[in-house]
């Protein structure tokens, strides 16, 4: 559950193909080593220029057991190099923050926040070091703990596999489905072994906007 945890959040800084698969997802066309190298550049290009990003939300998590999904939406907030914010509003308000190595979370809309320092927690430190490799466009890094592929050439969608044992037992793979001429993502969806899923669009992105000061404290 830690590994799922951490890769909902992995892609928030950073969609109709021929064919369709499982949950509405497009069929892998298997680009070519070039196609792939030009998608990888074209995202480096895109975060390059990212100093801040603002946005929503919408998270349904799909189980077997349960016939409706459950959904949550919330906001985020990033500043590079090293600054996070991530709030769910609804159902029930909780999040976190993260300050270069500090980080506090909080559950409860009025509720106290928990102060600790990143290395002291293996899940946050997990998010935050992903979240900042998308974010500085360090596909190298990624690639040595999932095996990516191009599905989709334009725009942009990504398949993600685990490289990592532990990670297998859990993921299945990971789609992320990146917003036609601006190369953000737009849409992750992570697969599960056992058949359960998640769904998390962005919408409403601000991208290089003032931030309210305080957000990271």
């Amino acid at each position: 559950m830690r590994t799922i945890i951490a890769i909902l959040m992995l892609c928030c800084i950073l969609v109709a193909a021929p064919a369709a698969s499982a949950e509405g997802e497009p069929a892998d066309q298997g680009p070519s080593a070039a196609g792939k190298a030009g998608a990888f550049a074209r995202i480096s290009k895109t975060v390059s220029g990212v100093k801040t990003i603002a946005g929503a939300f919408r998270q349904e998590r799909r189980l077997a057991m349960l016939a409706r999904p459950a959904v949550s939406t919330g906001r985020f907030y990033c500043m590079k190099p090293d600054k996070l914010r991530w709030e769910l509003i609804n159902p029930e308000p909780s999040g976190f923050l993260v300050n270069g190595d500090l980080a506090k979370q909080w559950k409860g809309k009025e509720g106290p926040s928990d102060a600790f320092e990143t290395k002291q927690n293996p899940l946050i430190k997990l998010i935050v070091d992903q979240i900042f490799a998308w974010t500085t466009g360090d596909l190298k890094w990624l690639e040595q703990r999932y095996s990516i592929n191009v599905v989709q050439d334009d725009p942009i969608i990504l398949k993600l596999v685990p490289r990592s044992t532990k990670e297998k037992k859990y993921v299945d793979h990971l789609r992320i489905s990146f917003e036609a001429g601006t190369n953000y993502v737009h849409v992750v969806n992570i697969l599960e072994k056992g058949g359960d899923s998640t769904r998390i669009e962005f919408f409403d992105l601000v991208i290089n906007g003032q931030l309210q000061q305080g957000l990271f404290e």
